[in-house]
C-alpha cells in the first residue's frame, strides 16, 4: 500500500501527462497583403477554440480554431461583399468557417511552433505557426504570426495586381478553465 500511495505521489508532482484548458476571453485574428504595392488589411471574427496547452507537456496539447468567413472585415463594404460571395474567393454560403487544427506543438527559441492543417474552402494545407505563450496566474495570452500563400486556397484566382503572400496575426486571450 506504502508503496501505491508513493507512485501516485510521484505521479501526481511529475505532471499528469494531461495539457491545461485555456478558455478563450477575446481573440484578434487579422490579415494584410499588397495590392497594386498596398498594404490592405482585415480581420475575421467569431473565432471558437478548443485550447488544451501545457509548456511542460507539449505532446499533449492541441489547438483547434475556427472562425466565421462571413464576417471579414476590410473596412470597405463593397470589397468584403466581393470577398465574401464571389467563387475565385471566400464563397462563405458554401464555406462559412475557416479551420486549423495542430498536429504538433514543439519549443522553439522564441517560444513555440504549432504545425496545423489549415481548411479554407475544403482546401486543408499544413502550415507552420510560430507563437508565444505568456501566462499569469489563471490567464494567458497566445499570440503568432505566419504567412500563407493564398493561392494554396485558392483565394484571389489572377487577380491583377494581389500579391500571393498574406501575413496572418493572431492574439487569442484565455483563462484556464
Amino acid at each position: 500500500m506504502k508503496k501505491i500511495l508513493i507512485f501516485v505521489f510521484c505521479v501526481s508532482i511529475s505532471g499528469n501527462g494531461f495539457s491545461q484548458s485555456w478558455q478563450p476571453v477575446s481573440a484578434a485574428v487579422g490579415f494584410s497583403l499588397k495590392m497594386f504595392g498596398v498594404n490592405v488589411e482585415g480581420k475575421f471574427k467569431g473565432m471558437n477554440a478548443t485550447i488544451k496547452f501545457d509548456p511542460g507537456s507539449l505532446t499533449t496539447s492541441s489547438i483547434a480554431a475556427t472562425v466565421d468567413a462571413g464576417s471579414i472585415d476590410t473596412d470597405n463594404n463593397l470589397r468584403n461583399r466581393h470577398l465574401r460571395e464571389k467563387e475565385d474567393f471566400f464563397e462563405v454560403v458554401k464555406y462559412p468557417k475557416i479551420s486549423m487544427k495542430s498536429t504538433k506543438i514543439e519549443k522553439n527559441a522564441n517560444g513555440y511552433t504549432g504545425y496545423f492543417d489549415m481548411t479554407i474552402k475544403s482546401i486543408t494545407k499544413p502550415v507552420k505557426v510560430p507563437f508565444t505563450f505568456l501566462s499569469a496566474g489563471n490567464k494567458a495570452t497566445f499570440t503568432g504570426n505566419f504567412i500563407v500563400n493564398r493561392r494554396d486556397w485558392a483565394i484571389g484566382g489572377n487577380t491583377l495586381g494581389m500579391a500571393n503572400e498574406v501575413t496572418i496575426n493572431l492574439t487569442v486571450n484565455t483563462v484556464l478553465k
